[in-house]
């Protein structure tokens, strides 16, 4: 069984100084065969990660707390668990705010100063490599952050894709959900001129300010989250999603059965290798970019609207190549 955190050591020195029996860096070092040095820096780490008022007593040649009142936040970390935040710490490197980063990276040098592996070591082992990512300025995504985390409206300029570049519109929005998804950060917003919520990539905003108005009390009992988790993709679900319905081919049907494309998916494998797989959509747009890229490996079966419009795509690239 992996060792635990050094937090147990943290709870041994703990209940010494609660009993007033003034504990000294001797008895640590012999209770947990540490050097000298590792039994002063888990006082330091104390002092500094938990503020805990530890101070020196050449009377009694131990430590005691000044502040009889404190105690340890009750919290127990394994090592399992340390690791998954190393997993974490990489997807940070999506954060484009530099002092967030700094901010995460101080706070892992800490822990990995208390904990009985080499995490450094881990941590270079494990990489990301966030393909087709989207560049969004640090001051935006501070501005967003400091906006939903507060229920503060935001005046943005936004960018919109279906238009010229240089066309920018300004609108007034409150912001009520993040997300980070295939590379690119949304912010799903009440956009107060459509009066609807809408999504809002930060890669296009070109000016955040944020206004003393507060967001809508109505608006915050919205379950934005689990409205894009209901149907696949980005885009809003409405209030009707449809079953889609693809055939892939033996060719293509190895690789797509090790994919996830929505958690409630159904698939069936059939006998000649292909396989159906069927789950909701409630807007047509990336499932059908999606469907393309495989060419003529996959069929759409239903819903007749997708497969009408994946078979106008499909004369389209044909004028192009013929």
């Amino acid at each position: 069984m992996a060792k635990k955190l050094a937090y147990e050591r943290y709870l041994w020195f703990h209940a010494r100084l609660k009993q007033k029996r003034y504990p000294k860096l001797k008895n640590l070092m012999e209770k947990f065969e540490i050097s000298n040095r590792q039994a002063a820096r888990e006082i330091e780490f104390m002092r500094d990660f938990f503020s805990a008022p530890i101070e020196y007593s050449s009377e009694e040649n131990g430590y005691y707390y000044s502040q009889e009142s404190f105690e340890l936040p009750g919290m127990w970390v394994a090592e399992e668990e340390i690791i998954s935040l190393i997993i974490s710490k990489r997807l940070a490197g999506t954060i484009p705010d530099p002092r967030i980063k700094k901010k995460i990276d101080s706070f892992f040098e800490k822990i990995y100063n208390h904990v009985d592996v080499d995490l450094q070591q881990l941590e270079e082992k494990v990489s990301l490599k966030n393909i087709g990512y989207y560049r969004v300025k640090p001051a935006i995504f501070e501005a967003v952050v400091f906006g939903l985390l507060k229920d503060r409206k935001l005046k943005i300029d936004y960018r919109s894709a279906y238009k010229k570049a240089e066309e920018v519109g300004s609108r007034i929005i409150d912001p009520l959900h993040m997300l980070l998804y295939m590379g690119n950060w949304h912010l799903l917003a009440f956009c107060e001129s459509r009066k609807e919520v809408r999504n809002f990539v930060l890669s296009r905003i070109d000016h955040v300010e944020i206004l003393a108005d507060k967001i809508d009390e109505e608006l915050k009992k919205k379950d934005i989250k689990n409205r894009f988790e209901d149907s696949y993709g980005i885009f809003l679900s409405g209030e009707k999603s449809e079953a889609v319905t693809l055939k892939f081919s033996p060719h293509t049907a190895a690789m797509v059965k090790d994919q996830v494309w929505f958690p409630g998916q159904e698939l069936e494998e059939l006998e000649d290798g292909s396989i159906i797989l069927k789950f909701p959509v409630s807007d047509f747009r990336e499932v059908e970019r999606d469907i393309l890229k495989f060419g003529p490996g996959v069929e759409v079966l239903a819903p007749q609207e997708l497969r009408r419009i994946i078979k106008e795509n499909i004369i389209r690239m044909e004028r192009i190549y013929s």
